[in-house]
C-alpha cells in the first residue's frame, strides 16, 4: 500500500498528460494536490507543519530561481520578435554561411543552443522556428527542426536544471555538466542527422563527415567550457564557438554580407552575453552583487546577480533600439506576462510536489522497492526514469525535481556510482523534453502550425526514444567503467 501512494502523485499527473491530454498545468497542480492530501492523511508519509512549510519553502525557493530566468527570456524574445530582429539575423546568415548544411546546423547546434543556453524553457524553439521558416522551410518542418535543437537541454537556462540536480544529489554541477557532455553525444548525433533528413539533406557521406564534425565540437566546447570556464555559461559560449565554426568552413565568397539593421537587431545579445560575462568573472562584480540578496528565513535571493536580471536588461536594450518593439511595447508586455504566469504555475507545481515528496520518504520508498526489483541492472532504469520526468514536464528541472532524490537513493543502494546516476537523470531528463506535449504545442503555434500538435509528435517522439535508448547504453557503459 506504501508503494501505491508513493507513486501515485507521479503516476495520475502521467495519466492526465498521456490520456487525458491535459496540459502540464493542471498536471503539476493536481500532483501537488494528491501529495499534499496522501502526505496529510497517511501516516507513514505525515509530515509536521514545519517539516511542511520547510517542503514548501524549498520548493517556493527553486521556482522563484526558475520564475525569474523565465520571465527574463520571455521578455527578451518578445522584443526582438516585436523589433524584427529576427528576420535581419535570418538574411544575415545566409548571407554569411551559404551552404545550407553548415547553415542548419549551425542553426541547431549553435543558435538554438544558445538561445536555450541563454533562457531556456524552450525559448531556442521560439528563435529557431520563425528563423527556419525565414530561410524558406515550411512550417512543419520547421516545427520539427526547432525541436531537435533542444539537444544540449543540461545547459539551458544557464543551466538551472543542471544546479538544481546538483543541489538534490550533492554532486557537483561541475561533474554533472561534463559528464552531460559524453552521455549526449549520442543524442547530439541523433538529433543532428533528424534534422538533415527533415530539412531534405541525404544522409551521404558529405553529410554525415560534416555531423560528426559539428557533433563532437559542440560536445567538447560543452565540456571544456564547463570544466574551465563556467558551467552556467558553456552552453551559450559554445553556441557561439558552433556558428563560428560554420562560418568559417563555409565562408561566403560575397564579401559584402552586411545588413541593414543588423547591428540594432544583436545589440541585445551583446548586452546579454557582456552582461553575463562580466557579472561571473569579475570577482568584486560578482561578489558585489551577489551580496545584495533579499531574504526569507534561510534561502536567499540575489536578484541583480541573477540572470533573469540581465535578460530583463538586454531586452530593455532592445526596446531602445528597436523601433518595433518600442511602438508594441504594451502588447508585448502583456503577451510575455501570460505566458510567463502560465509556465511559473505549471513548473511550481511539479518542483513543489517533488519537494513534499522527497521530505516526506515518498521517494525513499520507491527507491527501495525499485532498486530491490532491477538489483544491480538499475543503471538501466536510470534514464528511463529521467526520460519520463523531462517528457512530462517539459522541464529537466522539473524532471530532476521529480526524480533526482529518488535516483541517488536508488543507487546508493544497489551500488552505482552517485555522480553517474545523477548526471544521466539530468541527461536523460534533458532530452526527452523535446517531445514534451508542452514544447509540441509550443513549437506548432510559433512555427504557424497550429492544431497538428499529434503530428509533430508522431515525428519526433521516436527521436526522444532513440535518444533515451543511447542514454541507456551510455549509463550502462560509464557503470561498468567505475
Amino acid at each position: 500500500m506504501s508503494l501505491l501512494l508513493a507513486t501515485a502523485p507521479i503516476v495520475f499527473s502521467s495519466l492526465l498528460i498521456l490520456l487525458w491530454r491535459q496540459s502540464a498545468l493542471r498536471a503539476g497542480l493536481a500532483g501537488l494536490a494528491m501529495t499534499t492530501l496522501i502526505v496529510l492523511i497517511r501516516a507513514e508519509f505525515q509530515l509536521p507543519l514545519s517539516g511542511v512549510f520547510s517542503a514548501v519553502g524549498a520548493g517556493l525557493h527553486n521556482t522563484i530561481n526558475v520564475s525569474y530566468v523565465l520571465l527574463g527570456g520571455v521578455f527578451f524574445y518578445r522584443v526582438l520578435d516585436a523589433g524584427g530582429a529576427l528576420e535581419v539575423i535570418a538574411k544575415a546568415v545566409v548571407k554569411a554561411i551559404p551552404d545550407e548544411i553548415h547553415r542548419l546546423l549551425s542553426i541547431v547546434f549553435g543558435v538554438s543552443v544558445f538561445f536555450e543556453s541563454a533562457t531556456g524553457f524552450g525559448v531556442g524553439i521560439l528563435v529557431a522556428a520563425p528563423l527556419f521558416i525565414a530561410l524558406g522551410y515550411k512550417p512543419v518542418q520547421a516545427a520539427v527542426i526547432a525541436l531537435l535543437g533542444q539537444c544540449a537541454v543540461p545547459w539551458g537556462a544557464l543551466a538551472i536544471g543542471t544546479i538544481i540536480g546538483s543541489e538534490l544529489s550533492g554532486v557537483s554541477m561541475v561533474r554533472l555538466a561534463e559528464l552531460a557532455a559524453v552521455i549526449n553525444f549520442p543524442f547530439v548525433m541523433i538529433c543532428g542527422g533528424a534534422a538533415l533528413v527533415v530539412g531534405g539533406q541525404p544522409l551521404g557521406i558529405r553529410q554525415l563527415g560534416w555531423l560528426v564534425v559539428y557533433s563532437v565540437v559542440l560536445c567538447f566546447s560543452l565540456w571544456i567550457l564547463s570544466v574551465f570556464l563556467s558551467v552556467e555559461l558553456a552552453g551559450c559560449l559554445a553556441g557561439i564557438v558552433m556558428v563560428g565554426v560554420a562560418a568559417m568552413v563555409n565562408r561566403s565568397r560575397d564579401s559584402n554580407v552586411v545588413i541593414s539593421g543588423f547591428n540594432r537587431a544583436v545589440l541585445p545579445f551583446v548586452v546579454l552575453m557582456v552582461s553575463l560575462l562580466l557579472t561571473r568573472l569579475h570577482a568584486p562584480l560578482r561578489d558585489y552583487l551577489q551580496s545584495k540578496i533579499l531574504g526569507i528565513g534561510q534561502y536567499a535571493f540575489a536578484p541583480f546577480y541573477h540572470v533573469g536580471f540581465w535578460l530583463t536588461v538586454a531586452a530593455l536594450a532592445g526596446v531602445c533600439v528597436l523601433p518595433g518593439a518600442r511602438q508594441q511595447l504594451r502588447l508585448l508586455t502583456q503577451a510575455a506576462c501570460q505566458q510567463w504566469l502560465v509556465a511559473t504555475i505549471a513548473v511550481g507545481g511539479f518542483l513543489l510536489f517533488g519537494q513534499l515528496m522527497m521530505e516526506s520518504g515518498m521517494t525513499a520508498v520507491m527507491a527501495q522497492s525499485l532498486a530491490g526489483a532491477v538489483g544491480s541492472y538499475y543503471a538501466a532504469v536510470v534514464p528511463l526514469l529521467g526520460g519520463l520526468g523531462g517528457f512530462l514536464t517539459a522541464s529537466n528541472t522539473s524532471s530532476n525535481a521529480l526524480f533526482m532524490g529518488f535516483q541517488v537513493s536508488a543507487a546508493t543502494q544497489v551500488g552505482m556510482p552517485v555522480d553517474i546516476a545523477a548526471a544521466v537523470q539530468n541527461a536523460a531528463g534533458s532530452n526527452t523534453t523535446l517531445a514534451s506535449p508542452g514544447r509540441v504545442v509550443f513549437a506548432a503555434s510559433i512555427a504557424g502550425y497550429p492544431g497538428a500538435e499529434a503530428d509533430l509528435l508522431r515525428r519526433v517522439l521516436p527521436i526522444a526514444i532513440a535518444g533515451t535508448g543511447s542514454a541507456v547504453l551510455m549509463s550502462i557503459l560509464l557503470t561498468s567503467l567505475s
